[in-house]
């Protein structure tokens, strides 16, 4: 019998939304249904698109993204 771990939280309705500048990828992890309302409009509150107020490098490995790349 083959067991998964209990830490791991599965990505489950994730919608990763890259932005690729100089080089760099920086990724978001937002609601799939909400981020389709934002980009028509539809929707307004930005906190509500995000599951989580994090830039990530990599949300599948969960690498934030660091200070030195965001500002550059």
């Amino acid at each position: 019998m083959i067991k998964n771990p209990v830490n791991v939280k599965l990505l489950t309705n994730v919608a990763i939304v890259r932005l690729k500048k100089q080089k760099r990828n920086f990724e978001l992890a937002c609601y799939r249904n909400k981020v389709i309302n934002w980009r028509n409009k539809q929707e307004d509150d930005l906190n509500e698109v995000l599951q989580i107020d994090q830039i990530f490098a990599d949300v599948a490995k969960g690498e934030k993204a660091t200070k030195e790349d965001l500002k550059k």
